[in-house]
């Protein structure tokens, strides 16, 4: 059977990418194809599961503003529950930031309210000298963020795309690309550099299944698939491990209203950049670090939680700031990747052959999946701007990647 296209990746942004696809395309025979036995098994699963649009770069806060409210119509205006909780972001700084910082972010006001009955916020000197750590000067909150169930968001697009017609393949594990001649001479070791070619099936484990594009959603799997046919993929992997801590004054603390009124504690980062993710079911917080020095580029298939990292990384920042944490234990710990695009740990979406490919997505793909959808959609059509769930523009370039150098002519 031949498809008009095919998605590898049946994480976050394939099924928001097949989903856009078919909305657009609703005559298209679309394929989803994954390895695993269902969707978002890879590090969809394995993710802290949040959002915010609390960010540096302009592009960055446009795909996540424009997801969180496509996400934010599903559960209010429509009644699908994704577990989607504004709890906010709260972040912590160890020196001082004003209105002019915070203007630039729209969602976000500096925390006035007195912190000291929940967080340590003067340190020793002694454990700043040894530490390299500081009292917290400032507190801002990001109010359009919080936790979302990545099962539910998942499975909503799932539903989707299923009873729009699209075939779905799961254990179905991709060897590789075939790239071909578009005019094949049947001479040995084609493709020759002055043929025309392109990608005319993958290769899977059980078959070869023909198409005329295809997508690849493939996470940190992605260079593999594109390295035999010369494309770079623009990631690196970075090993990330998620660590549920629980104790006491955990549960004490976990469903109150802190500065917001979801009943739910916020996402808090502390200096140094470790995070507590309420986890508010269990009465327990889901920690991590991103530890980008000392911390290398391999890959495994099958990574494992540290939990010497959690003993000696984050949990001296907490002895520190956070009191709750006093006679925590950890009651559950797992481990993933990040898919880095290492220039600006922006998603990398782009052109190659009759392929768009996914890639660099650095943790954001759950927060930015439904715009990352539209703009595939957008980039199979071969059209010049993206509009967003809100009706913002992002202009496609064609120079090898989604957006401009210059943020200013992206934003229409």
């Amino acid at each position: 059977m031949n498809y008009d296209i095919i998605v590898i990746g049946a994480g976050i942004t394939g099924l928001s990418s097949a989903y856009h696809l078919k909305k657009r395309n609703p005559d298209a025979k679309i394929l989803v194809v994954d390895k695993a036995g269902t969707y978002s098994q890879g590090n969809t699963a394995k993710s802290a599961a949040a959002f915010r649009d609390f960010f540096s770069l302009r592009e960055n806060q446009i795909m996540a503003q424009a997801s969180i409210a496509f996400y934010k119509n599903l559960q209010d205006k429509q009644g699908i529950d994704i577990g989607m909780k504004f709890c906010g972001y709260l972040f912590l700084f160890d020196h001082e930031k004003d209105e002019k910082f915070v203007s630039k972010y729209p969602n976000s006001r500096i925390i006035t309210e007195d912190l000291s009955s929940i967080f340590n916020v003067n340190i020793d000197s002694e454990t700043r000298k040894i530490m390299n750590i500081d009292s917290i000067k400032t507190a801002i909150l990001d109010s359009n963020a919080g936790i979302i169930e990545p099962d539910l968001l998942s499975k909503y697009f799932y539903d989707q795309i299923t009873s729009m017609g699209v075939d779905v393949r799961f254990n179905t594990h991709v060897k590789r690309l075939g790239l071909e001649p578009d005019v094949s001479l049947d001479y040995p070791g084609e493709p020759f550099n002055w043929q025309k070619s392109s990608i005319k099936y993958i290769e899977t484990d059980r078959e070869k299944i023909y198409g005329d594009f295809f997508i690849l959603c493939t996470d940190v799997w992605t260079t593999a698939l594109l390295d035999p046919v010369g494309i770079d993929s623009h990631l690196r992997p970075k090993k990330r491990m998620i660590f549920q801590v629980t104790s006491p004054g955990i549960r004490e603390i976990i469903n109150k209203n802190i500065f917001n009124d979801s009943g739910v504690f916020p996402f808090t980062i502390f200096p140094t950049g470790v995070y507590a993710r309420p986890y508010p079911s269990a009465g327990a917080f889901w920690t991590s670090l991103a530890d980008d020095i000392n911390r290398d580029f391999s890959f495994t298939e099958h990574p494992e939680p540290e939990p010497e990292f959690y003993s000696y990384n984050i949990k001296p920042i907490f002895d520190a700031y956070f009191p709750a944490f006093q006679n925590s234990k950890i009651t559950s710990s797992w481990a993933g990747y990040y898919s880095y695009n290492t220039i600006d740990f922006m998603p990398y979406i782009f052109n190659a052959l009759n392929m768009v490919i996914v890639s660099g997505t650095t943790g954001g793909g759950i927060m930015k999946g439904d715009s990352i959808g539209r703009i595939v959609a957008a980039r199979y059509k071969n059209e010049a701007y993206t509009t967003l769930y809100n009706g913002e523009k992002i202009e496609n370039t064609y120079d090898g990647y989604y957006r401009t150098t210059k943020i200013e002519d992206m934003i229409l």
